[in-house]
């Protein structure tokens, strides 16, 4: 039961596991035999091959890589097997939204219909996964209950499979049968269709928990002035925590289907210090000449004095009259100075206390005033907080079950660093957790923001750490860290500037003397002077901001003093001679040539 499918995307890769979704090891390399697809995709079409590729699929895949859409749509020359199952359907579970374009023979594919079965499997565990059915020359009856072409195909099921699978299968075509699709003859209309699922689930946010956003939110809407035209620009600056990322987040998702393309840039500080901005001339006049033409929405998240405007964008006046820019900073003279002094401020002030109150108890006793009790002790700790959304979010979820007297004992804890920064006070939060989940937090902090989190537990499974599942859970009932609607790792930037500094402080004044080297410079210097200790578990050494003759091939006697190493993520750079037995203790290895492309990734369970 070959599934005939096509493949117009290069890079259309799944991500590989082993059949039983414990191990993998993947090889990615344009020239590879055994290169399957890796990676997150938007979309992801299920259809039978012969029915429809020519006639519709292709066309509505060639519509949505136009918009930039990432699109998953099969090989008709791979061999199916259940061995890829696996990573078909992490492919669909990384996907927002699953097509599935139901012709008169779909039926007949078992590969199309365990991929029905994936889709709604998905949409139980998490509403926000969205099915799109296309009801290509059949009618939704016959889906629903498995009639006209559909019958004659489960006759053929019924004697080649067991009767659950058979049942599964038959469930899922009559869930799917049910929702309201598209006919097969409007390919354009069903791009537009995903295209505003996406804007809309771009940057999901629970509207149940925020607390005193929209005021902010007019406010802003207000300044952007989306009536006029022109290019407009509007700085929030504020405090470190203070919520200038959620309330961009939440105006992006107001006004963003008003756009032509929209794209929120998180944490630009973070991937300046890791070097992954570039300010070179190809890529502004490829902005230039992908963009001026379209009105669009743009959120510069947590920029800061190395950011340049011009140098990564260009002249905002090369923008479509109508563009809107959104830029969020600590610091109010960074802001100043951007777009030629063109940027309207808005200042992201402290919240109020009645509003503070509200946010603190929404997450210490799940209501929004505190029982009887317990009113005075709220009040108190509303005053240390100085009205700092995230300080309020993480003790009110530290607190939250506990008795008096632990809300006593903090109380005076906090009471000695209420003066001191945000991370010290944050901190507290830190000190309460079992010496794992410290490990866990630590490693996320450092290196594991963006990473899905399956793969991250591989690692720690072999660590042996327990319970990895609870502790991963008690890190997000404390709001130390988030796990986003793509299963990845999410983390403040405070929180992540405060595990950082624990690291940091391990060893001030050497750093290859602390567990975990994040620093490409400090990388760099570990590498080419054959520093290290036992301390160091993890490294990440991004090379790829040097230029490419700049950088000596690494070789064994960089890694010698290196012998607990256990993740080592080396980007854009060259590996010379033999390794074997170098890494005794190592769980992850993730390597990205300079030149070449080849990513290697391996998990040892």
């Amino acid at each position: 039961d070959a599934k005939d499918h096509q493949n117009s995307a290069p890079n259309n890769k799944l991500p590989q596991q082993s059949n039983d979704g414990t191990s993998a090891s993947t090889v990615e390399n344009p020239r590879s035999a055994s290169s399957l697809p890796t990676g997150e995709h938007e979309v992801f079409l299920s259809f039978r091959g012969p029915d429809t590729r020519q006639v519709f699929t292709n066309t509505l895949f060639i519509l949505l890589r136009r918009l930039s859409i990432r699109t998953f749509m099969d090989d008709e020359k791979l061999e199916k097997g259940d061995e890829i199952w696996p990573s078909l359907a992490t492919a669909i579970r990384q996907s927002k939204i699953h097509v599935a374009i139901l012709s008169e023979n779909y039926a007949y594919s078992k590969w199309c219909l365990r991929e029905l079965v994936k889709f709604v499997e998905c949409r139980k565990q998490d509403k926000r996964h969205i099915i799109l059915p296309i009801f290509y020359m059949v009618d939704p009856g016959d889906v629903r209950h498995q009639t006209g072409p559909y019958q004659s195909a489960f006759q053929q099921h019924e004697k080649k499979f067991d009767s659950k699978t058979v049942q599964d299968w038959r469930d899922a075509l009559n869930e799917v049968g049910t929702i309201k699709g598209w006919p097969g003859e409007i390919a354009d209309r069903v791009c537009n269709e995903i295209w505003l699922h996406i804007r809309q689930n771009d940057k999901f946010l629970d509207r149940d928990r925020l607390v005193g956003i929209d005021d902010h939110i007019r406010a802003v809407t207000d300044e952007l002035s989306l009536d006029s035209e022109g290019v407009t620009m509007v700085g929030l600056h504020g405090l470190g925590g203070i919520g200038k990322t959620t309330i961009a987040r939440a105006v992006y998702n107001q006004i963003s289907t008003s756009f032509d393309r929209c794209s929120f840039l998180e944490n630009i500080r973070e991937m300046q210090e890791q070097k992954n901005v570039d300010n070179d001339v190809e890529g502004k006049n490829l902005i230039k000449d992908r963009v001026s033409m379209f009105k669009v929405l743009i959120i510069l998240d947590d920029v800061d004095e190395k950011f340049k405007f011009e140098d990564v964008l260009g002249n905002p006046g090369q923008f479509a009259s109508g563009t809107r820019f959104i830029i969020t900073s600590r610091n109010e003279k960074v802001l100043r100075t951007v777009g030629e002094n063109q940027c309207k401020l808005y200042e992201v002030g402290q919240m109020s206390p009645r509003i503070s109150l509200e946010l603190f108890c929404k997450h210490a006793f799940k209501k929004t005033r505190p029982p009887p009790g317990y009113e005075t002790l709220s009040q108190d700790i509303i005053s240390i907080a100085g009205g700092l959304p995230l300080f309020l979010e993480v003790v009110g979820s530290l607190l939250y079950g506990e008795e008096k007297p632990i809300w006593e004992e903090k109380l005076v804890q906090l009471r000695k660093v209420s003066l001191k920064g945000v991370a010290e006070r944050l901190k507290i939060s830190y000190d309460v957790l079992e010496a794992e989940t410290q490990q866990i937090f630590l490693d996320i902090a450092c290196f594991c923001i963006g990473m899905e989190k399956e793969i991250a537990i591989y690692m720690w499974s072999d660590l042996k750490y327990l319970s990895l599942l609870s502790r991963i859970n008690s890190l997000i009932q404390r709001s130390m860290i988030k796990i986003g609607y793509d299963n990845k790792f999410q983390m403040h930037d405070q929180m992540r500037d405060m595990g950082r500094e624990i690291v940091r402080e391990e060893n001030i004044e050497q750093p290859w003397k602390r567990s975990r080297i994040w620093d490409p410079e400090e990388a760099l210097d570990l590498l080419q002077n054959k520093r290290g200790s036992k301390q160091v578990k993890a490294l990440c050494a991004n090379f790829t901001w040097i230029p490419d003759l700049g950088l000596k091939p690494l070789k064994r006697q960089h890694f010698l003093k290196l012998p607990e190493l256990r993740y080592l993520e080396a980007l854009g750079a060259r590996f010379n001679g033999d390794f074997g037995n170098i890494f005794p203790n190592l769980r992850w290895l993730r390597s990205k040539a300079h030149r070449g492309m080849i990513i290697i990734r391996l998990i040892f369970i």
